[in-house]
């Protein structure tokens, strides 16, 4: 008797536990930004050299 097997559609315990832990690295790398003051720092010096350049006139059709 031949049986069909449907094709595997879902993620494995493997891929869940590897897309979990991709979740939480990029959730730590995130929160580390978020407290740490040296990254606010370079972002302000960052915006504050980018505001003396003029901004180009940009026409969308």
């Amino acid at each position: 008797m031949i049986t069909r097997t449907s094709p595997d559609d879902g993620m494995s315990t493997a891929e869940y536990a590897v897309g979990t832990l991709g979740a939480c690295t990029i959730a730590l790398v995130l929160q580390t930004l978020a407290t740490d003051g040296t990254w606010f720092d370079w972002l302000t010096r960052w915006f504050a050299f980018l505001d003396g350049f003029p901004v180009p006139n940009l026409r969308i059709r």
